[in-house]
């Protein structure tokens, strides 16, 4: 399972999650295909097992990888996560998987939105049609995002499950919320002024959502599920695109 890891996640760019019954997704799915010739995009299991056939001719880091658990605990881990977000599956573990591979997640189309919207905890809006450079330039904005607070989330993840108390998670969590907002300002040349516009970017929290539907005491003497719980960019990608 290490040995995996180890050999895909410094050449992954981000973990993709879609669904192939939503019109013109396919057609997005070949559009990234083409944008990451020279890097590699992570698929999780359950989206690799649902579209095997589909995608077999673009596995094996053409530009598609398989993502496994660095760890068995990380394993067991992710599927508790998951269920108890209230989600479908294949959410929870875009988020966890993203966390442990340190790569922004990226969902395409609109079956995913209104989970996404109700995740999150700040998000980044566009007015505009984006460019082809736009789309790269940002999409490369995101992975900084998620590389530069990563030893952070990690560190304060670790910091709340070794305290294991609420007043301690209050701050932690208060303070990777502020890191959020100062990251929004990458995002000035799309973002829109007003509050409208469509989102191009979801920021997740996946120690708060862990910690809202179960107790931090559940955490205690569990530092090794700390990979999993950093914060995520989301980028959200419309279909149809060529």
């Amino acid at each position: 399972m290490f040995a995996n890891y180890a050999a895909i996640v410094k050449n992954l760019r981000g973990v993709v999650l879609f669904d192939l019954g939503e019109e013109g997704s396919w057609d997005t799915v070949k559009w990234l295909v083409n944008r990451f010739k020279y890097c590699n995009l992570g698929i999780t299991p359950i989206i690799h097992s649902r579209y095997k056939d589909k995608l077999e001719k673009y596995m094996g880091g053409k530009p598609f990888r398989l993502l496994t658990h660095p760890l068995q605990e990380l394993e067991l881990f992710t599927g508790e996560f998951s269920n108890s977000l209230g989600v479908d599956p294949e959410l929870g573990e875009l988020l966890a998987f993203s966390s442990m591979y340190i790569s922004p997640a990226m969902v395409i189309g609109k079956r995913y939105e209104n989970d996404l919207s109700k995740l999150s905890v700040e998000n980044i809006k566009t007015c505009r049609e984006l460019s082809l450079n736009d789309w790269k330039l940002h999409m490369r904005i995101a992975d900084y995002t998620v590389l530069d607070m990563y030893e952070y989330s990690i560190k304060t993840a670790l910091r709340a499950i070794e305290k294991c108390s609420s007043s301690e998670l209050g701050k932690v969590l208060d303070e990777r919320l502020e890191l959020i907002r100062k990251d929004v300002k990458r995002y000035w040349r799309i973002a829109c002024n007003g509050g409208d516009g469509r989102v191009f970017l979801y920021y997740v929290d996946n120690l708060k959502l862990y910690v809202e539907k179960q107790s931090i005491r559940s955490l205690r003497g569990r530092s090794n599920v700390a990979p999993a719980l950093a914060i995520i960019p989301v980028i959200s990608i419309p279909t149809k695109m060529k």
